[in-house]
């Protein structure tokens, strides 16, 4: 009997997932886009640039389940990210502020409550030297680098994003397309990744606080409640990374990270190595990244790594169909090594009207068009799913997972 009804409870579900995505397809759009505000002050303009998002979900299947029966895989509604953030200009300064009103604004990880992503103030010499200070992200990871608003499916499965440095509080000394002729003030400073088209090399390097935010570092609050002595004042992170572009076709990276003491005082040293391409070529988005972390929450020899490989084609300026496969390795310090995969089947329906084909679409159109997106994925399982996966995150049972996004 319970059985007979867990069933039927996970097919309405499913199929009311599918209702409410087939109902989006014909919603109306409109045109949407940042807000700027610009006012004398002494010899300069001050420019504040107002902008926003939200991401609404419904989401199902066995891989959302939390009970040890699976019973509870029915139908749930969220919402992942609602955000809402300002960029400050004023002569070769800038800042920014940017919060989300989905994450916790009395829990503080890395210095700062969990709401704000990103608070920093910095200086602009050039698009070859810009230095930032504060909360900001740290630069290890294409994957992550890319905006939230702008990924290609509906979510950062933490098998990549669990090792990377998250954000975190510090100094970041950074440049951009340096060499090749680049028009000049190509960047604006405020660049967390690789947002902006040009070509030639670029750099970030960073120090911060301990990586508190990471899902592999141990937040120092959580180490002080758990008697443990904080090591902020001994123990630094420090990111550095190299990149290379050549317009829309081409971008490559490397970054390394070390973050100290990473589960308490005398505990080892997280490290990570991240490698990554992309490409845009014409209707086509190609990627290519490689995630290595080792001790893990400082525990020694507590390894994993993950690659990561994206295709995704636009049919036209309305559908983009994606596939993404993780395919993580997991080496605990003690236990079974094993195997992990997850390969995201999706479809991207974007509700702007610009109705251009296939071949008349570029990057910066593909970033125009998410202000009005609908998202639906579902995730396959592969490997060692299930109880047999030794390591950490992912999902070890099938999902669907439909999101709705408006950005401005």
């Amino acid at each position: 009997m319970f059985q007979h009804q867990h069933n039927k409870d996970s097919i309405i579900g499913y199929l009311v997932v599918l209702l409410v995505f087939s109902v989006m397809l014909i919603a109306p759009s409109a045109a949407d886009a940042a807000f700027s505000l610009k006012k004398p002050f002494g010899d300069q303009e001050i420019k504040l640039k107002i902008y926003g998002f939200s991401q609404l979900e419904a989401r199902a299947g066995e891989g959302m389940a939390k009970r040890s029966d699976l019973s509870d895989d029915g139908l749930r509604f969220q919402a992942q990210r609602i955000r809402l953030g300002t960029n400050y200009y004023y002569g070769n300064m800038f800042g920014k502020l940017f919060l989300d009103f989905n994450q916790s604004h009395s829990t503080k990880r890395a210095g700062l409550p969990l709401m704000i992503k990103d608070a920093f103030v910095g200086y602009r010499w050039c698009d070859s030297a810009f230095i930032r200070l504060g909360m900001i992200k740290t630069p290890l990871g294409l994957d992550f680098t890319i905006p939230g608003w702008n990924l290609d499916i509906i979510e950062r499965n933490k098998l990549e994003k669990g090792m990377v440095f998250e954000r975190d509080m510090g100094v970041l000394l950074s440049g951009r397309f340096i060499g090749f002729g680049n028009p000049k003030g190509a960047t604006e400073g405020t660049e967390m990744g690789h947002e902006k088209t040009g070509k030639g090399f670029g750099y970030d390097l960073g120090v911060f606080n301990p990586a508190g935010r990471s899902d592999s570092v141990k937040d120092q609050d959580k180490i002080a409640s758990d008697g443990g002595i904080k090591t902020t004042g001994d123990a630094l992170a420090y990111v550095g990374r190299l990149h290379f572009d050549w317009g829309e076709l081409f971008h490559c990276e490397a970054a390394y990270g070390i973050s100290e003491e990473a589960g308490g005082k005398n505990t080892e040293d997280y490290e990570a190595f991240d490698a990554g391409i992309s490409s845009y070529i014409g209707p086509l988005d190609l990627k290519l990244e490689y995630i290595f972390g080792q001790n893990i929450s400082g525990v020694k020899d507590a390894d994993q790594s993950t690659f990561v490989g994206t295709v995704g084609y636009m049919l036209n300026s309305h559908y983009e169909l994606v596939a993404k496969h993780y395919q993580s390795n997991a080496d605990p310090a003690s236990g079974d090594e094993s195997d992990l995969g997850n390969t995201y089947i999706g479809v991207c329906y974007y509700l702007t009207d610009l109705n251009l084909a296939s071949d008349e679409i570029t990057r910066k159109i593909r970033r125009k068009l998410q202000n009005h997106r609908i998202q639906l994925n579902y995730v396959a399982t592969s490997g060692d799913d299930g109880d047999d996966w030794t390591g950490k995150w992912g999902y070890t049972d099938d999902a669907y997972l439909l999101q709705w996004q408006y950005k401005f």
